[in-house]
């Protein structure tokens, strides 16, 4: 009863602030009392009306979930965040530590699986530091029953793929990206969504590009067309100009890709991306010593 006390006060708190009536928070959907019992935590609403609800006061599901937890992320949040904060520290030896203290938990309670989904996600992100770092038979046997027993790919899915996608050779790569395009149809039109879409296709064009398959390449690319980014993904939209630089400088075209290329790492310049313009310029050195 507490918690419900608690959710109806923050969406009363919501609603006033709005300068928003009852009457006009439910928008005649169903009764305006029985969102004042809500509000004062003397019964609860079921999913259909507070969506209607909160539509009503113009506020996301997202937002009001951030409120009710008390402005607390998500464990998966939390741990996604220390992640970045050891990698952008170049911090290898906390990374590697949080990897085998979540080895150590799904060890200790095998049906908590999240626990090695997390020490997956962890592994893709400590390759950064060390190329050689592969996933372990075992990882890769829970990480392809994992995702194809999830018929609808959402946030967690698509965010997860896409941090684990360095511990993924071509072909399995391509594999299940092929395989996510297919989950995802429910959700293709919400933007956070697109990104991470967006952002999985670019890294397999990349790595069809390194590894000179030209096949692949050519896939990766037409479908990035059909998810074409908006004017928005600045940074997609120029990390892909580098890489279809980079594509045409495999095909032989390498005044035409070189210039792209420089163009790309330019345009982080302009935006100081210096981290992200460092890194394709050295990417690029690289390509013009092969």
């Amino acid at each position: 009863m507490q918690d419900l006390f608690h959710m109806g006060q923050i969406f009363k708190e919501l609603r006033i602030g709005r300068n928003i009536s009852l009457k006009e928070a439910t928008g005649d959907q169903f009764s305006y009392s029985m969102l004042s019992r809500f509000e004062n935590g003397e019964s609860d609403l079921s999913a259909q009306k507070l969506l209607v609800a909160l539509e009503n006061i113009r506020t996301d599901l997202s937002e009001f979930v951030y409120l009710v937890r008390g402005f607390k992320p998500t464990a998966y949040t939390r741990l996604k965040r220390e992640i970045w904060h050891y990698q952008e520290k170049k911090d290898q030896e906390s990374l590697t530590k949080l990897y085998e203290q979540e080895i150590t938990n799904y060890q200790a309670n095998p049906k908590q699986p999240y626990h090695l989904l997390n020490a997956i996600l962890i592994k893709g992100h400590m390759v950064m530091f060390d190329e050689s770092i592969e996933a372990t038979s075992e990882e890769l046997s829970f990480l392809y029953d994992y995702l194809f027993s999830v018929e609808i790919w959402g946030l967690y899915e698509l965010s997860f793929f896409a941090d684990v996608s360095p511990l993924l050779n071509l072909d399995l790569y391509f594999r299940y990206t092929r395989e996510m395009l297919q989950r995802v149809d429910f959700f293709v039109s919400l933007e956070e969504h697109r990104t991470y879409i967006q952002s999985i296709l670019l890294n397999g064009f990349l790595k069809s590009i390194d590894e000179k398959n030209s096949m692949r390449a050519s896939y990766f690319q037409k479908k990035i067309e059909e998810y074409s980014f908006t004017e928005n993904s600045m940074y997609l939209r120029t990390v892909h100009l580098f890489a279809t630089g980079q594509f045409e400088h495999v095909k032989g075209n390498q005044a035409q890709g070189v210039s792209k290329m420089k163009d790309a790492i330019r345009i982080f310049r302009l935006l100081n991306c210096t981290e992200s313009a460092d890194y394709y310029e050295e990417g690029l050195k690289a390509i013009l010593k092969i």
